[in-house]
C-alpha cells in the first residue's frame, strides 16, 4: 500500500486558503448531523471517560450530538478499522490511545495503514505511570528493581494490564535500557493484575496512575518511580525512572487523541481541531484531567503527528529488540 506523510499543520493552513468554495462550505455547515466518536476500548476505560467528558461539551457548543461509540476488541484494530473504512466528511472521528503506535510493529498484518488511512488530529491528554511494588517489598528503588531482576535471570517477573498494553510496553523498555531479563505475566487489564501485586505474587509492575493511586494512598502499594520526563505534584518525593543510573532518557506517557478518516478536507480538518482544542484546553476542562493527574494537550496537528512517528519508531525498537509476539 502505497505510504505518505501525516498532512503537517501549517502546510494544510497554506492548503486550506486555495480551496474552493465548496471546501469551505463543508467545513462551515459542519456538523450537519449526529458526529461518532470511536473509542475502541472498553467501557469504564480511561479512554471512555476522557471521550465522555470532551464529547459532552462539543454536544453544548455546537449544538449537534457528539456520540461515543464503544467498539472494543483485537487490540483496538476493530474499533480503528472501523474509522479507517469511514466516509471523511467529519461526522465518525477515533479516539484512539497508545495501541494505535503499538500495533503497527506488534501486530504487522493490520487490515489498515496507520499512517496513510488516518489524519491525525489533536492529542487530547497524557499522563505519566507509575512502577511500584507491593508495599511490604524490600525493593524500595530502580536500582533494587534492577539487582532484584539480575539476581533472577529469566526468573524475575513483572505484571502488566496485558500484552501490548503501555503497562506491558514500559516494562519491556525499561528492561531493554537496563539490559534485563524478566518475565512478563499478562493479565485481563489493570483490575486483575493489581491484587497479585498487592499480594506478592508478581514483585512489580508499571501501570497507569489512575489504577495505581487508590492502593498507593491506602498503603498497599509503594510507588518507586515515575515514568514521566518531570516528577509528580501527585507523588512528591517520588524520582522518575529516568533519573536512575543508565536510564536517561527514559519516558512512557499514557495518551488519548483523536483522528480522522484519511483524504478529509484541509478546511474541515482545521475546523475539526479548532472545536476540539476550545474544549481541551478551557480552563475548567484543564482543572477537571489535572485532578486525576492527567494533563489536557490539545496540540497542533503537525505536532500530534510528530509524535505518532516518534512513538512508532521507538515502540517498533522495543519489539524487535524483545523479540515481543502479539499473544
Amino acid at each position: 500500500m502505497r505510504r505518505r506523510q501525516f498532512i503537517a499543520a501549517a502546510g494544510a493552513a497554506g492548503i486550506a486558503g486555495q480551496l474552493p468554495a465548496t471546501a469551505h462550505a463543508q467545513s462551515a455547515e459542519w456538523p450537519r448531523e449526529p458526529v461518532r466518536i470511536v473509542v475502541p476500548y472498553a467501557a469504564g476505560g480511561p479512554t471512555e471517560v476522557a471521550g465522555r467528558i470532551i464529547a459532552q461539551e462539543l454536544t453544548r457548543n455546537l449544538g449537534q450530538n457528539f456520540l461515543l461509540d464503544l467498539r472494543p476488541g483485537g487490540s483496538s484494530v476493530i474499533g480503528t478499522e472501523l474509522v479507517a473504512r469511514a466516509k471523511p466528511d467529519g461526522h465518525t472521528l477515533l479516539m484512539q490511545a497508545a495501541a494505535f503506535a503499538i500495533n503497527p510493529s506488534l501486530l504487522p498484518k493490520l487490515p489498515f495503514d496507520t499512517v496513510a488511512d488516518f489524519e491525525p488530529v489533536t492529542m487530547a491528554t497524557r499522563s505519566a505511570l507509575v512502577l511500584m511494588t507491593q508495599a511490604g517489598s524490600p525493593i524500595n528503588t530502580v536500582a533494587d528493581v534492577l539487582a532484584y531482576a539480575r539476581s533472577k535471570p529469566g526468573a524475575a517477573q513483572f505484571a502488566s494490564a496485558g500484552s501490548g498494553s503501555m503497562s506491558h510496553m514500559s516494562m519491556e523498555l525499561f528492561a531493554a535500557m537496563a539490559k534485563i531479563e524478566a518475565v512478563h505475566v499478562p493479565y485481563k487489564g489493570s483490575g486483575a493484575a493489581l491484587p497479585d501485586l498487592i499480594g506478592g505474587h508478581v514483585p512489580f509492575m508499571i501501570d497507569n496512575l489512575g489504577s495505581a493511586m487508590p492502593h498507593i494512598r491506602g498503603g498497599k502499594l509503594k510507588a518507586i518511580a515515575v515514568s514521566s520526563a518531570k516528577r509528580l505534584e501527585m507523588l512528591p518525593g517520588v524520582p522518575t525512572i529516568a533519573e536512575s543510573p543508565g536510564m536517561a532518557g527514559y519516558e512512557t506517557t499514557n495518551w488519548f487523541g483523536f483522528l480522522a478518516p484519511a483524504r478529509m478536507p484541509p478546511a474541515l480538518l482545521e475546523r475539526i481541531h479548532g472545536e476540539l482544542v476550545k474544549v481541551i484546553r478551557r480552563p475548567d476542562i484543564v482543572e477537571r484531567f489535572a485532578r486525576d493527574a492527567v494533563e489536557a494537550v490539545g496540540n497542533s496537528r503537525a505536532d500530534f503527528s510528530a509524535f505518532l512517528k516518534g512513538e512508532m519508531a521507538k515502540w517498533g525498537r522495543v519489539v524487535r529488540e524483545r523479540g515481543i509476539k502479539a499473544s
